[in-house]
């Protein structure tokens, strides 16, 4: 009996170290999807280089921690997140920088309800004194076809705020979803939108407490998918 009992608490601590270890190298390699995600901040990524980088750490995070499908995921996805690294020019095709757009301050915020808004600044003529806050609405739907993907596409675009004070911009998404932004303003009605704004894919790779990576695509191919690495900037206001 007393062998048994020293056997067991053997295989328990032993079972409790392995745990750990793997544990501490998923936060290692978390740390260093982020750092490296940093550093390329700001950059394009046309011969797919600096994605080819990420994929490695990211390909070596789900042998560590496999993900369950994104439907049991999404509580986790609910909230702000902030793009350290993603891309930055939709208008061509050549994955660089739109010298008008933001390289940074750059959030979606994903609501229950199949609904989430795209923040970001945007800079007329790319004069950076003359800073505007973009909101984009969102729908998105289960892809039943594959448990990672989700349908995506644009509904809404009420055009442009100014920074608000004593509070982030990616806050003025729940505002717009209530309709309640100062001086409303439509800048395309909803059908048209719909029309010039095209939707895509999110596979949804990893999601955690503070960390969420994400690749999306055109949904016609996905040779081309373009990576997001994303960490949580803040909770959904509570009702």
């Amino acid at each position: 009996m007393k062998l048994a009992l020293v056997f067991s608490a053997t295989v328990t601590i032993a079972g409790w170290s392995a745990t750990a270890s793997a544990q501490d190298t998923v936060e290692s390699l978390k740390e260093e999807i982020i750092d490296l995600a940093e550093s390329f901040k700001g950059e394009g990524d046309p011969d797919f280089s600096k994605q080819n980088q990420l994929d490695v750490l990211v390909d070596r995070l789900l042998e560590l921690a496999p993900q369950p499908p994104v439907e049991e995921r999404l509580p986790l996805l609910m909230g702000a997140w902030y793009q350290v690294w993603g891309p930055y020019d939709y208008r061509n095709n050549d994955r660089g920088v739109d010298p008008n757009g933001p390289t940074d301050d750059i959030y979606q915020v994903i609501f229950p309800g199949g609904y989430y808004w795209n923040v970001s600044p945007n800079y007329k003529k790319g004069n950076r004194d003359r800073e505007r806050v973009g909101l984009l609405r969102g729908e998105y739907t289960l892809n039943p076809e594959n448990d990672n993907l989700l349908f995506a596409k644009f509904t809404a675009y009420p055009g442009n705020r100014t920074r608000p004070e004593n509070m982030e911009i990616w806050e003025l998404a729940a505002l717009a979803e209530a309709k309640q932004l100062p001086d409303p303003i439509t800048i395309l009605p909803r059908w048209l939108v719909r029309i010039l704004f095209s939707g895509g894919v999110l596979r949804e790779v990893y999601t955690d407490n503070d960390l969420r990576i994400t690749y999306g695509s055109d949904g016609e191919s996905f040779q081309r998918e373009n990576i997001y690495v994303m960490t949580k900037a803040g909770a959904l206001p509570e009702d």
